[in-house]
């Protein structure tokens, strides 16, 4: 690279250099052109007003400075020429006599086959005489000049190309020194586990290279500590797992193997043991569920069916299935829910409900309160549950809807749970382009606000 922008320079310049050098003759190629035209028009002007002997005179004196005269009739025969009196050939299509039978002067440049070089003419009608006098001088336009020159144009050509060479070779150390510096620190860096830090730059370019890359770092910084978190999460999420699935497994087994020994007899003792587990049996298979419902709403590809739901009666179906547990704490619960049907998947608005006011009914104290709304606002269908509970600490509040996050561990094996809910929760509203909010305050309670795009404005006639 650092010789490909050398070269380029040099080839540049070369190339600029020609370019110049023939914009620069051309130019003195006019010049000379115009000035020796000039100088024959005025010796032409003083010529026509002589006559005939005289003009002849003055053709022996412009033979001595190699000054060419011609005098040619009107039909186009050669009267006179002070270096060849024997031309028969007609003149009258030479250019300059043509220009000069329509405008009264007229010039041109060509090979003299006659006197075997280059000419300048230039010729004048005497309409008194009804003849053309005609002088012509050799004419190299600044060739001659050029070969004198060319020396020196070759010495100043090789000084300004090493001048050249020199600041095109400092120009690309210039710009290749601070890539290589770069690509040094690039090389040693370890990204994401470690700050980098370039020098600044006065190109502006570098400089967004070098931001762009630690803007880079930063991000792979936080990705590595993301995926360390989730590691964490997930490493607390399969203890968890494990001790959830592995205790009702020992139940199940416990109770199997007494069934199995015949070590009881009476029957309702009997089904008090198969009553345990088929409620192991159902714990299990809720958190398999769980599991395999963060699986399928983080898949792209998840298509769900959908159906007009009335939330009213779904609500209700909710707070049935959870009425046991919130009269084992004595809770208060207050519900208004306006008469709204949204168009959803129905396990889905079910898992919302069912998850949100479970975790208020688990996590309240006893004797507490839920408050639960559901209404339609711009719209939005909007689903908030508040509760009287322990609440949330500040630093946890951020956290709770990570998957298998569960904020207090010391309850947590108290109350059934895997900590998947409100995973579960956030997961669904991301899936219908919701929003979830939440405010706690510790041994205050939690509120939790849903909205969700679902709202069906026309209820359909065949809903029952």
């Amino acid at each position: 690279m650092h010789n490909k922008i050398i070269r380029s320079f040099l080839i540049i310049f070369s190339l600029s250099f020609v370019i110049g050098f023939g914009i620069l003759y051309g130019v003195l190629y006019d010049v000379s052109l115009n000035q020796q035209t000039s100088n024959l028009n005025d010796e032409l002007s003083i010529i026509v007003q002589t006559n005939f002997e005289e003009s002849q005179q003055i053709g022996e004196e412009l033979f001595d400075k190699d000054t060419r005269l011609t005098m040619i009739s009107s039909d186009g025969e050669v009267l006179y020429d002070n270096f060849d009196d024997s031309i028969n050939e007609n003149h009258l299509q030479r250019e300059e006599i043509k220009e000069a039978s329509k405008n009264g002067t007229g010039s041109s440049v060509r090979y003299s086959e006659t006197m075997e070089q280059n000419y300048l003419y230039v010729a004048e009608y005497d309409a008194q005489e009804q003849t053309y006098v005609r002088l012509a001088m050799p004419f190299s336009g600044v060739s001659q000049s050029a070969l004198m020159l060319l020396p020196s144009f070759f010495i100043a050509f090789v000084i300004a190309f090493f001048f050249v060479w020199l600041m095109s070779k400092r120009m690309a150390d210039s710009i290749l020194k601070p890539l290589q510096e770069i690509s040094a620190v690039i090389r040693k860096a370890d990204f994401g586990k470690e700050k980098i830090e370039f020098q600044n730059y006065s190109y502006s370019e570098l400089q967004e290279i070098t931001d762009a890359l630690q803007t880079m770092n930063n991000q792979i910084a936080k990705n590595l500590e993301n995926l360390e978190r989730e590691k964490q999460i997930r490493q607390e999420f399969f203890t968890n797992a494990s001790h959830e699935l592995k205790t009702p497994l020992t139940s199940i087994r416990g109770y199997s193997e007494l069934l199995r020994q015949h070590a009881i007899t009476d029957p309702d003792q009997i089904d008090h043991c198969l009553d345990c587990v088929l409620k192991e049996s159902d714990h299990m298979t809720k958190l398999i569920n769980d599991i395999l419902t963060i699986s399928k709403l983080e898949a792209k590809d998840y298509v769900v069916q959908k159906s007009h739901i009335k939330l009213k009666d779904l609500l209700e179906n909710v707070l049935n299935s959870l009425s046991v547990q919130a009269k084992a704490m004595n809770l208060d619960i207050d519900a208004s829910c306006e008469n709204v049907t949204v168009y959803a998947n129905l396990d889905h608005i079910q898992g919302i409900l069912y998850n949100l006011i479970s975790n208020a009914i688990k996590y309240n104290k006893p004797n507490g309160k839920i408050i639960i709304i559901i209404k339609e606002r711009l719209d939005n269908i909007l689903i908030k549950v508040m509760d009287t509970g322990i609440g949330i600490s500040k630093e946890d509040q951020e956290k709770v809807f990570q998957r298998f996050y569960r904020v207090d561990k010391q309850r947590s094996k108290i109350v059934a749970g895997t900590g998947i809910g409100l995973a579960i929760v956030k997961h669904i509203v991301q899936f219908y382009n919701g929003s979830i909010s939440l405010k706690s305050k510790e041994n205050e309670g939690t509120s939790i606000e849903i909205s969700l795009p679902i709202m069906v404005n026309e209820e359909p006639n065949n809903l029952d």
